[in-house]
């Protein structure tokens, strides 16, 4: 697909790609009576509608939506659905973030977590070094992990650090190496020790925040971030802004 066909003109402007690992796991659709899964589709209908008015994420932010479960899949824009990522190609997964029209989510299945994290890992390296060879100016991705749950294996078992470890340190030496920063935020009882295995800086819990306000965080710091900025002061970043959202939450329910 062409550059100008993604949407965005001439196809000369500086590109952020984000990578979105949204967990669609049996878990989000507790609790019954008003399931997350529910409140995660409104939030991304809501929030995609309303970024046509962030000038600078409109012009320069484009995303991959990806969900993982029992399965690993990402969104692919000429369809509209989810589907294994062999079946689309990299560089059609990425969309302008005002051009991003998110599927219906359905909760099931497992959290086949490192999958999805070594899935994001290939297609963020690879939509860079596209856009590198297209010489568009282009920073290094952002990954954002949104989970409410623990890795599991196939079978359903819970993972340990040992099975992690591999993964975590992909994610730590390309962060070292300036390809990408990965970040991971906990909701609704995450197992946070182990999401710390994988992503020991990087992992803030947000266990009462709606998941709108979390979208306005990620992108807040994606926008917000310099090109040559440490991934670790990024991070610390992201942590202190979580902190203030997760106090204005706390005492904007006191006041109810």
């Amino acid at each position: 697909m062409s550059e100008h066909r993604i949407g965005f003109g001439t196809g000369f402007e500086e590109r952020q790609p984000v990578v979105l690992l949204l967990d669609t796991s049996a878990s989000m659709g507790r609790p019954a009576e008003h399931p997350r899964i529910d409140e995660l589709n409104d939030a991304l209908t809501r929030w995609f509608g309303e970024v046509r008015t962030q000038e600078r994420l409109r012009t320069r932010v484009e995303v991959c939506l990806l969900t993982f479960d029992s399965a690993v899949r990402v969104h692919d824009p000429g369809p509209g659905r989810l589907v294994p990522v062999e079946e689309a190609g990299t560089d059609r997964l990425f969309v302008p973030v005002d051009g991003m029209h998110p599927p219906t989510l359905r909760a099931g299945g497992l959290t086949r977590l490192t999958d999805a994290v070594e899935t994001a890992l290939g297609l963020a390296r690879s939509r860079y070094r596209s856009l590198q060879r297209q010489r568009v100016p282009v920073r290094r991705p952002f990954l954002w992990v949104l989970t409410d749950g623990a890795p599991s294996d196939a079978q359903g078992r819970p993972l340990d650090a040992a099975a992690l470890a591999g993964t975590a340190k992909r994610v730590r030496e390309g962060e070292e190496n300036g390809e990408w920063v990965f970040q991971v935020i906990g909701v609704h009882g995450a197992d946070l020790p182990m999401l710390r295995v994988l992503a020991p800086k990087a992992t803030s819990p947000l266990e009462n925040l709606d998941f709108g306000r979390i979208l306005d965080l990620l992108f807040q710091s994606t926008d917000d971030s310099s090109p040559d900025q440490d991934a670790d002061l990024i991070h610390q970043q992201v942590d202190d802004r979580a902190a203030r959202l997760a106090r204005m939450d706390r005492l904007e329910r006191g006041l109810r």
